[in-house]
């Protein structure tokens, strides 16, 4: 994720800087793959693994501070954007983004990856037993919550 950060302030920079066409998208073909590299999947994985069993706080914690992104940047942008050009707003966030998710996230990420969770089932399970699991289980509110997992292993 630091390195998605790091790519992704690059981009910005290089978008906000483009003289032509060709660089503008050249500044947006990385910004794609670090955009990837820092949305909610790749820090639930690392959080999920880090702080097991205990994981439900710290996906708060991304989930709330993802959720704030939106109401705080959104405004942000449009007064940046009344008061500057849309190249220097590209700069601006893009500075914001280097000085406040790069130094968040090189410290914060820097733990070794623990060893994977023993599995809750029992040794030698069949298909049918793990498709009964509750881990295996889909939330009931969803369609695929309406399957039955038994039926699912057949």
């Amino acid at each position: 994720m630091t390195a998605g950060s790091s790519i992704d302030a690059a981009s910005l920079l290089t978008v906000g800087a483009a003289p032509d066409i060709p660089v503008f998208f050249a500044g947006w073909a990385p910004a794609g793959l670090a955009m990837a590299a820092t949305f909610h999947q790749p820090a639930f994985a690392a959080l999920t693994r880090w702080w097991a069993p205990d994981h439900v706080r710290a996906l708060t914690v991304v989930t709330l501070a993802g959720g704030l992104a939106s109401p705080v940047f959104a405004p942000l942008t449009a007064v940046l954007a009344d008061h500057l050009s849309w190249r220097h707003t590209y700069l601006v966030l893009a500075t914001v983004l280097a000085a406040v998710t790069i130094p968040a996230h090189a410290p914060a990420l820097r733990a070794p990856w623990p060893d994977a969770p023993t599995s809750r089932a029992p040794a030698g399970a069949g298909a049918a037993e793990v498709a009964r699991s509750r881990p295996f289980q889909p939330p009931a509110g969803t369609p695929a919550g309406h399957l039955d997992g038994a039926a699912l292993a057949r």
